[in-house]
C-alpha cells in the first residue's frame, strides 16, 4: 500500500520528432538517467499520540521513573535509496518533534517540548561480484520467526513488534555476504557501534524498557550467520563473540508441516551449559487468519526476586528485553476479514510472577497514501511484578501519510 516514487529525468519528444536511428537507441544510458532510474525514496509524515498511566510500585516509587501521562508527537521519515551500478547508498534521515506532560510523581504538571533530529539507518554497500555483498553503515538487522523476542540475534533481541511503528534503534554493522547458491549464504558481521540503541525515549509508545533504571556499557559483537532455506524448511546457525568473553552459538529454524501450519523454534547456547529457547506454531485457518502459540524459557531471567532486587543485584540487563525465565503468548492476525485493515491481538503471560501484557494493534488503510494506527496496551500484575511494575495501560493513536 505504500507508494514510492523515482525521478525520471528528460521531456516528451514534440511531434513530428524523428526516430532515432537503431544504433542511436542502443547507445549506452547516460549517467545522469543511470542515477536517476537507480534512485528511490519514500517520505512518510507520521503523527501520533499517547496517553498512558505509570504504576506507583516498588521499582517507580512516586513514578520515580518519570514516565509523562501525554505525550505528542510528529516524526517526519525519509527512507532514501540509490542502486548504480554495482554500488548501493542507503539513507534514512528522521526527525522527532515531542510534546510531553506529566501527571505523577515530582514532575507533576510539568509540560516539555524537545526535538531531536538524526538518521537511524544508512549504508554503503559494494557488490564485487554477484556472489559476495560488503557493506559498512547503521542498520537495523533482524531475523527469526519467534514473535516474544529474538533470542537467536546475539545484537539486539527487541524485534519491534510489540509496537511495529516506533523504530527499532538502528546499530552500526560491518557485513559481508557470500551466496554460494540459491539456498545456502554466509554471512560475516561486526557490531563496531552502539548508533541510537542508547538515544531512544525510555517509555515511547508502551515499550516495557528500564533504561532509566539501568544503563549498559556498549561491547562489540562478531557474528558469523549461515542460514538454509529449502522447499519446506530452513533453518540458521549464528555464532558469536562479545568482547567481554562471552561466546555464544544462535539458531532458529522452521518447518511447514502443512499447507497451514509452520512449526519453529529459536533460541541460543550460551557458555556453562545456559540456553534459552523458543518454541512456537502458527496456523492459518481456512477463513484467513492466523493463530501463533510460543513459549519462551529465557534461562538468563531473574525468576523469584521482586522486580526491584533484580536490578539491583544485576540479575538482568537492558539487552534481555524480557526479565524473568518463563513465558507463554498467543496471538491472533487477522488480514481479511474487514477490508483494507490489519488486526493483531497478543496475549504475553509472566508464568514466573503471573504478570500479563495484552497488546491490541490495528492498522486501517484508509488509501494507498493515508494508514491509521491504533496500538493498545494492558498491564496486570502486583507492585513487584514485571508487566504491574511500571505501567497500568497505554494507548498510541496515530496517522501516517505516505508518498
Amino acid at each position: 500500500m505504500l507508494a514510492g516514487f523515482a525521478i525520471q529525468a528528460g521531456a516528451a519528444e514534440p511531434a513530428g520528432t524523428p526516430q532515432v536511428l537503431p544504433a542511436l537507441a542502443e547507445a549506452p544510458m547516460s549517467l545522469a538517467n543511470e542515477l536517476s532510474n537507480g534512485f528511490y525514496s519514500r517520505i512518510n509524515l507520521l503523527a501520533y499520540s499517547m496517553v498512558q498511566k505509570p504504576t506507583d510500585s516498588t521499582i517507580n516509587v512516586d513514578n520515580a521513573a518519570e514516565i509523562p501521562r501525554y505525550q505528542g508527537v510528529f516524526n517526519p521519515r525519509a527512507d532514501l535509496l540509490l542502486n548504480f551500478r554495482r554500488w548501493e547508498f542507503g539513507f534514512k534521515p528522521r526527525a522527532l518533534f515531542v510534546w510531553e506532560e506529566w501527571e505523577d510523581g515530582a514532575r507533576e504538571g510539568d509540560t516539555r517540548w524537545s526535538s531531536d533530529y538524526y538518521y537511524n539507518e544508512g549504508w554503503v554497500r559494494y557488490r564485487p561480484f554477484d556472489q559476495l555483498l560488503v557493506s559498512y553503515g547503521r542498520e537495523n538487522l533482524q531475523w527469526g520467526p519467534s514473535v516474544i523476542i529474538s533470542t537467536s540475534n546475539p545484537f539486539t533481541r527487541d524485534n519491534g513488534r510489540n509496537n511495529p511503528r516506533v523504530e527499532v534503534p538502528g546499530r552500526d554493522y560491518a557485513r559481508a555476504v557470500w551466496i554460494p547458491s540459491e539456498n545456502w549464504s554466509l554471512s560475516a558481521i561486526a557490531n563496531t557501534g552502539e548508533g541510537r540503541a542508547n538515544n531512544v525515549q525510555s517509555f515511547t509508545a508502551g515499550n516495557m524498557m528500564y533504561n532509566g533504571l539501568l544503563k549498559e556499557e556498549f561491547e562489540k559483537v562478531y557474528a558469523l550467520k549461515l542460514d538454509y532455506t529449502g522447499s519446506s524448511t530452513y533453518f540458521s546457525l549464528i555464532p558469536s563473540y562479545r568482547e567481554s568473553d562471552q561466546y555464544r552459538l544462535g539458531f532458529f529454524g522452521g518447518w511447514n508441516a502443512t499447507d497451514a501450519m509452520l512449526l519453529y523454534a529459536e533460541g541460543n547456547s550460551r557458555e556453562k551449559g545456559k540456553t534459552d529457547y523458543q518454541v512456537g506454531a502458527s496456523y492459518t485457518l481456512e477463513a484467513g487468519p492466523t493463530i501463533n502459540v510460543e513459549y519462551l524459557r529465557n534461562n538468563n531471567g531473574c525468576e523469584n526476586e521482586p522486580m526491584y532486587q533484580c536490578f539491583l543485584n544485576r540479575k538482568v540487563s537492558l539487552s534481555d528485553v524480557l526479565y524473568r525465565k518463563n513465558y507463554g503468548m498467543i496471538q491472533y492476525t487477522d488480514t481479511t476479514t474487514v477490508r483494507d485493515m490489519e488486526i493483531n491481538l497478543r496475549f504475553l503471560r509472566n508464568l514466573d510472577d503471573d504478570s500479563n501484557r495484552l497488546i491490541a494493534i490495528f492498522q486501517y488503510d484508509v488509501s494507498d497514501n493515508v494508514q491509521l494506527y491504533l496500538i493498545g496496551n494492558g498491564f496486570t500484575g502486583g507492585k513487584d511484578d514485571e508487566f504491574g511494575s511500571l505501567m497500568s495501560y497505554s494507548v498510541f493513536t496515530g496517522v501516517g501519510y505516505t508518498f
